[in-house]
């Protein structure tokens, strides 16, 4: 019964040649429900809601990913975060809730040191179900994780109190992914 599910993750790919649209049968209000179905029902630490995300597209996507871009000294590090901004439709932008955090430190002090890796722990779920959905759709899509300038680049935009996860970047793919090769990390029965 769990085919059609495995099927799906085993297809999830990294497809880092995008091109900034979307497939015809898709909206963003599309994608937007997708996003808003997997941070309401990706399970967090005491039911906690810690997850949230935003959608960047259009100018703010440009914007955000120009800024990100510019920040970068190094040459080399500019290629990613620039073809982000000129080959990606939009960008899902995950985050956790410090507050939250915070109040569960407080609430529940046995368990206090790992509250932030339980939200890190969620919100990286949040992050597959989302990259997941997003190629069943028919988008292409690849992770990064330029958190601090990103953080930077949307400063005013979203709470100070929120912190950036990741960012998953999508649009129709322009070219398949590469060969996928595996690790053997058999997973073993103990009685």
């Amino acid at each position: 019964m769990s085919a059609p599910f495995l099927k799906s993750i085993a297809t999830r790919r990294t497809i880092y040649a995008l091109k900034p649209e979307l497939p015809s049968a898709l909206s963003i209000a599309d994608v937007q429900k997708t996003i808003q179905a997997i941070i309401k029902d990706t399970p967090t630490a005491f039911n906690s809601g810690v997850n949230h995300a935003v959608i960047l597209t259009g100018a703010t996507h440009k914007s955000v990913w120009g800024s990100v871009t510019d920040a970068i000294e190094a040459e080399a590090g500019k290629k990613r975060p620039a073809s982000v901004r000129d080959e990606a439709y939009g960008s899902v932008i995950f985050f956790t809730d410090d507050k939250i955090t915070e109040g569960l430190q407080e609430g529940f002090p046995a368990f206090a040191a790992a509250f932030p890796d339980f939200a890190a722990h969620a919100n990286g779920a949040a992050q597959m179900f989302a990259w997941t959905a997003l190629e069943e759709d028919g988008l292409g899509a690849h992770l990064q994780h330029y958190n601090g300038y990103v953080k930077a680049a949307l400063a005013g935009k979203v709470p100070e109190h929120w912190t950036v996860q990741a960012q998953l970047c999508f649009g129709t793919p322009a070219a398949p992914a590469g060969e996928k090769t595996f690790a053997e990390n058999p997973v073993n029965i103990l009685n």
